[in-house]
């Protein structure tokens, strides 16, 4: 599916609609107005050279910086429109696209900007938006299945129930990503602000593709624990 002149302009008027000015930043990196120029640009790219035009203005302050490897909180929000503008563009710009994405994922944020609003490390945020897009971009070929495999190391789980078995907190939930099997640091989101579980242990892996998984926490009793709250790989980003 490629993207009509409707598109185009459904697309520019959502990417006006966000307050780029608003995002935090560092101050020698970010520029508000390469990420919403970029971001105009790219929607409306036609070819290789249009492409390149745009992502360099997004890859030079818009939502990364490339000459410094850093990741700028701008890229969260951008994200999407990417996603979007890959599965419906020529190669070219599906390309950029994509690659724009693949960095602000290996990229590392400066100090004081590691996370969102919602206190969630800019590369997990930033996969949260490939996971949701994953079937669609699966179809796209090498570029887009490496997004993917990279997206694959930011795990989210969200948890719907949990019980204490007597020794340790079991938590079942459906996971995003791919959870290593060893014993692992996590962190848990809750309504209260974050805390770092030194021990999480995968007690049954998800089956057939399916997200359903169950987690055996170590070091945090059922009292402390609230439902609905999500766990977050405790190694990434910083």
């Amino acid at each position: 599916m490629r993207r009509t002149r409707q598109d185009n302009a459904d697309m520019v008027d959502a990417v006006e609609a966000v307050d780029w000015d608003s995002f935090p930043g560092p101050a020698d990196y970010y520029r508000p107005a390469a990420a919403r120029e970029g971001l105009r640009s790219i929607a409306r790219a036609r070819g290789r050279l249009e492409a390149a035009s745009a992502a360099s203005r997004l890859a030079g302050g818009g939502i990364i910086h490339d000459h410094s490897g850093t990741v700028l909180p701008s890229a969260v929000s951008a994200t999407p429109f990417l996603l979007q503008i890959a599965q419906t563009s020529d190669s070219a710009v599906q390309e950029a696209a994509l690659e724009l994405i693949e960095d602000a994922l290996n990229f590392r944020p400066s100090p004081g900007f590691f996370r969102t609003q919602d206190e969630v490390r800019l590369c997990c945020a930033i996969a949260d938006h490939v996971h949701v897009h994953r079937p669609a971009l699966g179809r796209l070929g090498h570029r887009s299945r490496a997004l993917i495999s990279t997206a694959q190391e930011h795990w989210r789980i969200d948890i719907q129930e949990t019980c204490d078995d007597g020794a340790d907190l079991l938590a079942f939930g459906t996971v995003a990503g791919t959870v290593a099997g060893t014993p692992q640091a996590a962190e848990l989101h809750t309504d209260s602000g974050i805390a770092l579980l030194s021990t999480m242990t995968v007690e049954y892996p998800p089956v057939g593709g399916h997200g359903q998984i169950c987690v055996r926490i170590t070091d945090l009793k059922l009292p402390e624990f609230h439902p609905k709250a999500t766990l977050y790989k405790a190694d990434c980003g910083e």
